[in-house]
């Protein structure tokens, strides 16, 4: 299925810029352009050629279905990313918005080669990616993704690295993170598994608990507060109870 979505950033400037995409494929990693309708900018723009110079501080990214009438479109996750690859800082999401534009993590000063991404899905009985976007203290940010398992133990891991949240983010101190997950029935509908995502350290200890929201309709991806500092061998868990 195919999801509209449309971003919108604020600059310390006062200026608005917005991203759009028609056509963003289920659980692809997406990269938006400038676009909108009847907007006073140049379309087709990426994130650092639209905004380079500029320094962002409020965003967010809207998803909504193709089909009307439909509310399946959901949101997994979104993010600024580095002309180097890396996570400059998550964006927040969901099905719809009614409020001003969440402040990003950090102020981001834009420049060329920094693309702005993000992902989507379909909320059915049958979607089970588990996404986690992270902050930390030191101002390193990255997303966390996985295809979850039914009644099995599965672990997130970095998006762009396939490394475990201790090899990712060790020695770094977790400060915000939000995280999504679209099936229709929830996390453990059949009492299998957690209605939570947990970091674990090496000894099984649970040191986080994460509450993934299904970001579509009414519904976004928020962050929670967090104090949870990660060591190298730390993990990021889901089981799914399906």
């Amino acid at each position: 299925m195919a999801n509209v979505v449309q971003a919108v950033f604020q600059c310390a400037s006062g200026r608005y810029v917005s991203f759009s995409d028609t056509s963003v494929s289920d659980n692809t990693t997406t990269t938006l352009k400038t676009g909108g309708v009847g907007l006073n900018q140049t379309s087709n723009l990426d994130f650092g050629n639209a905004l380079v110079g500029e320094t962002v501080v409020a965003g967010f990214i809207m998803t909504n279905a193709a089909t009307t009438g439909s509310v399946a479109a959901t949101f997994s996750f979104g993010y600024i990313e580095n002309p180097d690859g890396s996570v400059s800082v998550p964006v927040q999401g969901g099905g719809c918005y009614s409020n001003q534009l969440p402040m990003l993590c950090k102020p981001i000063r834009v420049t060329v080669g920094m693309l702005l991404k993000c992902q989507t899905t379909t909320s059915d009985a049958t979607e089970v990616a588990a996404n986690v976007a992270v902050v930390c203290a030191s101002g390193k940010s990255a997303i966390f993704q996985v295809s979850a398992v039914s009644d099995t133990e599965t672990e997130i891991l970095d998006l762009i690295t396939g490394g475990s949240i201790g090899q990712s983010l060790a020695n770094q101190r977790i400060v915000k993170m939000y995280a999504t997950f679209g099936n229709l029935y929830g996390l453990n509908d059949d009492g299998g598994g957690n209605s939570f995502f947990f970091i674990e350290s090496p000894q099984g200890q649970m040191k986080g608990a994460i509450m993934p929201v299904n970001a579509r309709e009414g519904w976004y991806a928020d962050y929670t507060n967090y104090g949870i500092p990660i060591g190298q061998n730390d993990t990021l868990k889901v089981t799914w109870g399906s």
